[in-house]
């Protein structure tokens, strides 16, 4: 499942006209042949609700391991939050590593960004072994520091990380200046560098839903999945076309999770996200790249063709009144639009060519739910916008925990009875 597509808008700034058309440029540019629209079986070993990242990646194990699931998303692959992000891939936790490792305790922080880090690299391994095409290169991610407040904290994080057996670094503005082909702003004090890699995300998870199929997962789209009936020996998904017996279930809507799980209203809650797509520019940003404009972050990426995708911005604005419509608000845009200039002034101004928003979803403690609820039905969601390390490897772990009954001890930090999750489930 996916947010609510909206209508075509046009916004105005600085004499540009940038149009907010209802899909992102990767949903726009990449063809997705990994599904069909055929209609639905009666029955299957295992029913995947939701064709982002998580989706396809539980259907391609589950079929890997020997399983025949079928998957239902109600738009299209990746029409959800996984097609409308900025494609980085950086193995580490939703919040700075030192905070994680306060709030969670150290043996749970450094098992959260082990599991990113050892999902990282698997998903490079899928790609590599189905032959998927989706300008997938390693590289990093680049957090700028502003202010000396910042660079103090990137400090801290580095000591951190380092102790615990990770390779977070800092680079002073000589170093930086190797890595970005502008010159850098007044403001700019040096970075925080995580590795990673960068991809397209749209291509990527089309890709390992065509693999999935080749190994004889079924895949439908435009298939809504309005209600699941569980109960001893499995469970009933219903559908616009009449129920589906299940003998199990994983419900990977993300952002949509407490519609189908109201269990979970409170635990996992959609959180708009907004971004631009920029004109071709010349090869300037190697590497992803972050910084803290905004209390939520401003992130991007430039791709092979000279395009830089560029989101976050969404604190400027009131969080819309009806999440599952995902219009783009014109004063992120704007903010958006000046995010570059004011951090690199030699620059200039940033034409937006498109600009889109899409629902994430967030949890209280910045750690995702990925758990067996009573009955065969087991939720995934809640990636508070760093999904991308983590869905091949979790969707190996459903896998597992499903063909083999036992629930795979690497999704132990991320139950749903944890103490930092709170308010508490019903």
């Amino acid at each position: 499942m996916g947010p609510a597509t909206s209508d075509a808008t046009e916004f105005e700034d600085n004499g540009l006209v940038n149009t907010s058309a209802e899909v992102s440029l990767w949903q726009d540019r990449s063809p997705i042949g990994g599904a069909d629209t055929a209609g639905l079986p009666a029955a299957a070993e295992v029913v995947i609700v939701g064709g982002g990242l998580l989706g396809v990646c539980c259907a391609y194990w589950l079929a890997r391991r020997g399983r025949r699931p079928l998957l239902l998303e109600r738009h299209s692959v990746a029409a959800g939050a996984t097609g409308r992000n900025s494609g980085l891939v950086i193995p580490t936790t939703a919040l700075p590593y030192q905070d994680a490792v306060r709030i969670y305790g150290r043996g749970i922080a450094q098992a959260v960004r082990q599991v990113a880090l050892d999902g990282t690299a698997l998903l490079a391994r899928i790609i590599e072994e189905e032959g998927i095409s989706c300008d997938h290169r390693p590289g990093g991610l680049i957090q700028l520091a502003l202010t000396e407040h910042e660079a103090a904290r990137y400090a801290e994080e580095i000591r951190c990380g380092q102790a615990d057996g990770f390779e977070p670094s800092w680079l002073d503005r000589g170093e930086l200046a190797r890595h970005v082909a502008t010159p850098l702003g007044e403001r700019i004090l040096g970075g925080l560098f995580l590795p990673g890699a960068l991809t397209n995300s749209v291509a990527l998870t089309d890709g390992i839903a065509v693999a999935a199929r080749r190994s004889g997962a079924v895949i439908r789209t435009g298939w809504p999945v309005t209600a699941i009936h569980a109960g001893q020996g499995g469970a009933q998904v219903v559908t616009p076309a009449g129920p589906v017996q299940a003998g199990a279930v994983i419900v990977a809507a993300n952002a949509w999770t407490s519609e189908l799980l109201p269990q979970l209203q409170n635990v996992i809650t959609p959180v708009q996200g907004q971004m631009l797509a920029t004109d071709p520019q010349p090869p300037i940003f190697a590497y992803g790249m972050a910084a803290p404009l905004t209390a939520g972050g401003e992130y991007w990426q430039q791709t092979p063709d000279g395009t830089i995708l560029l989101g976050g911005c969404r604190t400027v604005a009131a969080a819309p009144a009806e999440p599952r419509r995902q219009h783009p608000q014109p004063e992120v845009h704007e903010a958006l639009v000046g995010v570059l200039p004011q951090i690199f002034p030699a620059m200039g101004p940033v034409k937006a060519v498109r600009g889109w928003a899409g629902a994430m979803a967030f949890t209280p403690d910045f750690l995702p739910v990925v758990d067996q609820l009573p009955g065969p039905v087991w939720a995934i969601g809640g990636f508070c916008g760093h999904g991308m390390p983590f869905g091949a490897i979790i969707a190996s772990l459903v896998a597992d925990s499903i063909v083999t009954g036992i629930r795979a001890s690497g999704l132990a930090p991320f139950s749903r009875d944890r103490p930092t999750l709170a308010p508490p489930h019903a």
